[in-house]
């Protein structure tokens, strides 16, 4: 595992909800998330090496993905409503 990997593996995780689910820090989230989108990268080895489920950082990289999408394309302008 490369220093910036393990470092990121730190960084990570924050705590822990009574029911025992991860709180994760936001910024360690999104660089975890932006090294999945680099060439040759593995969602799933880079989940394990990072200690949590490969289902979840792919349910971060689909909301990433999704979120990045709406603040693109906000849609079509609403339509003014003309009095007659």
């Amino acid at each position: 595992m490369s220093d910036e990997l393990e470092d990121l593996t730190r960084r990570l995780v924050v705590g822990r909800k009574s029911d025992g689910r991860g709180v994760y820090d936001e910024a360690a989230k999104a660089e975890l998330v932006a090294a999945c989108g680099r060439p040759g990268a593995s969602v799933s080895r880079l989940a394990r090496e990072c200690g949590i489920n490969a289902n979840q950082l792919s349910r971060w990289v689909r909301e990433h993905s999704e979120r990045r999408q709406r603040v693109a394309s906000p849609g079509p302008a609403p339509e003014a409503f003309v009095a007659t």
